[in-house]
């Protein structure tokens, strides 16, 4: 059995959808200083912002499911890791220690191998 060869915009598609999910991480994060400094409107304001990534990004994903398998699409999620270490430098001033570079780098490898075994 042949498996189907996925496109440039395939691909894209699922990196946008999990980038956009990495950024909820961001809104959650920032929901959850808010509240315990009790900045109820920042609170809410974060909270909103991140049901409304949410919600785009279920329905991005639904439309990478129609177009790859489950196992290639969710797999790929491991990216997400990358994506959260970095918001996480940027936006609330968070190390990366040699454990967590180390740890990234072994989920990418196993993105590649499962997304090169697609192909």
């Amino acid at each position: 059995m042949t498996q189907r060869r996925y496109s440039a915009r395939d691909y894209v598609l699922l990196h946008v959808t999990l980038l956009l999910y990495s950024v909820v991480s961001v809104f959650a994060k920032s929901a959850g200083v808010a509240m315990v400094a009790e900045d109820w409107p920042r609170t809410l304001w974060s909270l909103g912002l991140e049901a409304l990534m949410l919600g785009g990004y279920a329905v991005l994903w639904q439309l990478v499911l129609k177009r790859m398998p489950l196992t290639l699409a969710y797999s790929s999620k491991a990216v997400c890791v990358v994506w959260t270490f970095l918001f996480g430098m940027l936006f609330f001033g968070e190390t990366i220690t040699w454990g967590k570079a180390v740890g990234a780098a072994v989920a990418l490898l196993g993105v590649w191998l499962v997304v090169s075994d697609h192909e």
